[in-house]
Order: structure tokens, then sequence, then C-alpha cells
């Protein structure tokens, strides 16, 4: 029995001494310098790595910057050109719309004339043949006058006096310009002294390729207007007698010249005094 205690005791003093000893090899480990520095650069290694990751990351975030703002300026370029071409539509439209009122216009003036033609073609033949003489001694007996800006023609045995509608009006159709009223007093005076008891048409005539004053429903309703301002001027001060003037309207009818270029628009446009010597 003795015996047993004492191997058991040698057992367990054997057992805390092993202890000990796993105890101090631990302790010697955590405090050995070489162990030390290979976790610090461990630590080291692994700090590297995260900064790296973090620049990855941050030239990443850059260059989706860079592309959203390219994105964006190329949108709001895009934008900005169907801006222009909704704008260009609308004036297409506009224009498309203005050409088919004329057009409409023409071809009423045109059916219109047509049948003034027939009517006069029927008054014609109703005449039992009897021929009526052109009047062509007026360019031997008639001197065409000179009247500084304005054209004068002689034609059918009229002579014709052609007021420039953009020199007599201002832009609205509406109004006398200051140079307009001039011009009109002078031709008015050469008038009265040259044909001092002729009888004198005053017609207004617009252009087919110039748009219409807004103030007017028509070429037709402009050009009767026109013609009847100049004819008030004319009355109120005297310029000629009221007893020899008419008026007449022509809307787009009688065009001197193709119109479809700025001068030919701008010919077209105007107020003829027609005097029958």
């Amino acid at each position: 029995m003795r015996n047993d205690s004492d191997q058991k005791r040698k057992r367990f003093f054997s057992l805390i001494l092993g202890l000990c000893g796993v105890g101090v090899w631990l302790s010697g480990c955590a405090n050995d310098p070489l162990t030390q520095q290979g976790r610090i650069a461990d630590l080291q290694n692994d700090k590297n790595a995260v900064i790296n990751e973090r620049d990855a990351l941050r030239n990443r975030y850059n260059d989706l910057e860079n592309a959203n703002r390219k994105v964006t300026l190329e949108l709001a370029a895009s934008q900005q050109k169907y801006q222009i071409l909704q704008d260009e539509m609308l004036v297409l439209k506009k224009q498309l719309k203005d050409t088919a009122e004329q057009l409409t216009t023409i071809t009423q003036e045109k059916a219109v004339a047509t049948r003034r033609v027939e009517e006069l073609s029927k008054l014609v033949e109703r005449q039992e043949g009897v021929p009526i003489p052109s009047n062509t001694s007026l360019a031997a007996n008639v001197e065409t006058p000179v009247i500084p800006g304005t054209v004068v023609r002689q034609e059918n045995g009229r002579i014709h006096i052609e007021l420039p509608g953009d020199k007599l009006f201002e832009a609205d159709g509406r109004n006398f310009s200051p140079q307009g009223m001039d011009l009109l007093r002078n031709v008015a005076r050469s008038v009265s002294m040259q044909f001092p008891a002729s009888s004198i048409s005053i017609e207004g005539h617009a252009s087919a390729f110039r748009q219409t004053s807004a103030q007017f429903r028509s070429p037709m309703d402009q050009s009767t207007g026109q013609a009847t301002m100049v004819y008030e001027v004319l009355t109120r001060e005297n310029l000629v007698p009221a007893d020899q003037l008419s008026v007449t309207g022509c809307g787009t009818s009688r065009p001197l010249v193709s119109g479809g270029t700025e001068q030919g628009a701008s010919r077209n446009y105007r107020v003829e005094l027609v005097v029958q010597p």
C-alpha cells in the first residue's frame, strides 16, 4: 500500500513539473523577438493589401465619375440637337401651311379671273363683229414722264407709274413710311402737271411670293386697302381731284415679273397710277 502511494505521489509531481515546463516554454515563445517581427511583418503585409485595395477602388470610382460626366455632356448635346430639330420642324410646318394658304388664294383668284375672261369673251362676241381700234398713237404723241423713285412704262395706250410697295409703306403695310409719303406727293404733282384732265386709276398689287401682312385677310384685301390709302392721301391733300380717280385692287393676279426671287417679289408688290391721256 505504501509503495502505491509513493508511486502516485511521484506521478503527480511529474505532472506538475511538466505543466510548469510547458508554461515556461510558451512564455519564452511570446517574448521571442523573431516571433514578434514575424507578426509585425504579417500585419504590415495586411495593411499594404488594404491600402492597395483602397487605391484600386478609388481609381475605379474616378473612372466611373469621368464616364458619367462624359455621358452627361453627350446627353445634353443630344437634347440640344433634338430641340433644334423640333424648332426647324415647326418652322417648316408653318411655311407649308402658309404656302398651302397662298396656293388656295391663288387658285381662287385664278377661278375669278377665268370667269371674268369668259364674261369678256362673251361680251366681245355680242359686239356683232364690230372691230374696236386700239390706241397706237400714244407713244408718238405723249412723252413718258421720268419720276425719280418710280418705274414708268407705256402699255395699251396708258401710262403706268409704279410706286414700290416696300418704299411706299411700313413693314406692317397699314401705314405710309415718311419716304413713301414724299414719293407719293412728288408723283402726284408730276401727274397733275403733265395730265391735268386725265382719268387716273389707282391699282393695288400684292406679290404671291410674299406673305400677306397679318393686318389683311388676303392679298386681294391688302391690294385694295393700300390703293384706297393712296386715294385718301391724294384727295385729302388736294393733290389730284377726286373725280379723276378710281380705285382697283388686283391682288396677285397681275405680276410684272417672276416672283421667285426677292427682287421679283419686290417689283410685283406695288401701287400703280394708271393714267389714261
